[in-house]
This record gives structure tokens, sequence and C-alpha cells, in this order.
């Protein structure tokens, strides 16, 4: 729900350099042996344009937003065939497509790269719903493994190719993995303009009354939370309720709010002088002291490193916690 600094991302990158590397390498002598198996025909064209792409750029991994966004239809579309479903013939996507996504190892690096990869820069919820971690587990042989999510922000469906571009890759839950699909969001998750990485364009918000309601009747069900998103530029993208749900979602964590209600309650103006002061006779950063108060983050740059920190972040300063 906030963007992170590009070049904090690159630095990064300097650090896996040697991996990030190897893993071209490996690509691309992966694909040549895939084209050496290929016939001559409009998958092969298909595969030397990817094989020539990433022999021409020794940087193709780290292209940024701007870039990929710029080169990312120069390959021409997934070749399609003809197939028959139910007794009718249909167009569908040539298996070349899931052979170039088996060849670069995107599989492979969930589990091998990706976690220590996305740990060093500092995101562990969803940059979408924010509820989540990013970690799925999944049953391979009869035992459950720890995989790390991340969507394609430029559908692999669609650009094979860039599966394993690193600026490509949105750390997110399984959930939002499956509901963004190949839909067309307005979400940069890489940016260099420090604004951006500073104050999130969302915001959860208290309906009107909601606070009222709730200190009158004691009840849950009383408790409303509104979703405030930013204009989107792009009139054809889908805003995060209709693809995540978001309002939905949110409806189910209605005690965590109220748990804030009844801070907001116990640590009147008095008493939170008195706590401050308790707790920097303990020489601890004052942030830390806000952060266990409300149990979560509570510095927008901070909203990847932990679920559920944006909506509790929202709501403590909504009911003057902080």
């Amino acid at each position: 729900m906030i963007a992170i600094d590009q070049n904090k991302v690159k630095a990064i990158q300097v650090i896996f350099s040697d991996d990030i590397k190897k893993q071209r390498e490996k690509a691309i002598k992966k694909l040549k042996t895939l084209n050496n198996e290929i016939d001559d025909g409009d998958d092969k064209v298909y595969l030397e344009s990817i094989i020539s792409l990433f022999n021409d750029n020794t940087d193709i991994l780290l292209w940024d937003s701007t870039k990929l966004n710029n080169e990312k239809d120069k390959i021409g579309e997934v070749p399609l065939i003809e197939k028959l479903y139910k007794g009718r013939p249909k167009k569908v996507k040539s298996s070349i497509k899931n052979a170039v996504l088996d060849k670069l190892g995107y599989k492979a690096l969930r589990d091998s790269f990706y976690p220590e990869y996305f740990k060093d820069i500092g995101i562990k919820a969803c940059v979408y719903c924010n509820s989540q971690l990013t970690i799925t587990a999944i049953k391979s042989k009869g035992e459950y493994s720890a995989k790390f999510d991340v969507d394609h922000y430029h559908s692999k469906d669609e650009y094979p190719f860039l599966s394993i571009c690193l600026f490509n890759l949105y750390p997110s839950c399984t959930s939002c993995n499956r509901a963004k699909s190949n839909e067309v969001i307005e979400f940069n998750l890489y940016t260099d303009v420090v604004s951006e990485t500073l104050k999130s364009d969302y915001e959860f918000k208290l309906t009107p009354y909601s606070k009222a309601n709730y200190l009158l009747t004691k009840k849950e069900r009383d408790i409303k939370i509104a979703f405030i998103e930013p204009e989107y530029k792009n009139k054809d993208a889908k805003t995060f309720k209709d693809v995540f749900h978001i309002e939905g979602l949110y409806e189910t964590q209605k005690d965590v709010i109220e748990e804030l209600f009844v801070k907001a309650q116990m640590y009147n103006r008095s008493y939170l002088k008195i706590l401050k002061s308790n707790f920097q006779e303990l020489s601890l950063n004052p942030e830390l002291f806000k952060r266990a108060l409300i149990g979560n983050y509570i510095e927008e740059k901070d909203l990847h490193k932990r679920p559920m920190s944006k909506l509790m972040m929202d709501v403590a300063k909504d009911l003057d916690l902080i």
C-alpha cells in the first residue's frame, strides 16, 4: 500500500549481484537447449526473440519499472494454437509459454532466492492488502514447505520472459495473487520519488458516527471502516476494492479495531505521559514506545514489515492514540 525507494532496492541488488548474474546465465543456457528441441515455426521465432533479449541485455533482470513498461511489448505476444473445446475450435496460448517459465526457473527461485532477497529489502506483508504474510505453505510429496509468494505486475501469462525480472515482482499473499491474476491495477511498488515512499495514497478511516456508536453500545458490529483510495489516472485500471475486496477482508478484523478503542479509553493523555516518561527512563526509542502501545509499526515507511500495520496505524491516529 506504499511504494519502496527504488535506490534502496538497487543497493540490495548489488549485494546479490553474483546470484542475479548466474540466474540470467542459467536462463540463457536452458532457453538455448529448449530452442534446439523445437522445430521451425512461431514458437521458435518467439523463443529466439527471448534468447536475443537476454543475450543483448546483461541487466535485463534489473530493469526498473519504466524500462519494463517500455520493453514488455517488443517481443510480441505468446503464439496461439487452435484446440478443440467442447467440440469447437478455440485459440489458446502455445505450450511455449510454460516451457519458457520453466526454463527461467521462477518456481525454484521462490524458495531459494526470493525469501532472502525480499527479507533484506524489508517486505514481509502483502503489498496489496497488508493483511497477510507473503509466505505460502505448499504441500509436495506429503510434506509442507514455505514458499515465498510474488505477484507479477506484468502478468507472466502474457509476458513469461519477464517472470524473473526483479522489479516485476510484487510480494503478495496467495489470495491477492490469485485475485489480481491478469488484472491491470495502478500501483507502483518501486519508485525514485521520495515523497511516495513516505506517505501512502491509501487510508483506512472510521466512518462518521462509528466511534460514537461503538462507545455507546460497546458492540463490535457498530464499528464501521471505510477504505479510501486515490484517484487513478488510468481509467482502465481496477481499484483495490474491486480486485482485492479490501473492505470485505477487513470486516473480519473488527476485533483488532475494538482493542484499539479499549486502549484509547484506558490510555488518556495523563496516563500516556506517565508511560512515555517511564519508557524514556529505559533509554528506549520513542518510536518503539508507540509501536508497543498499538502493537504494530506506526511509520508509513514500515508498512511492509508486518501485516495489519496500515489499518492499526490509521485507526490509532483516528482515535488520537498516536
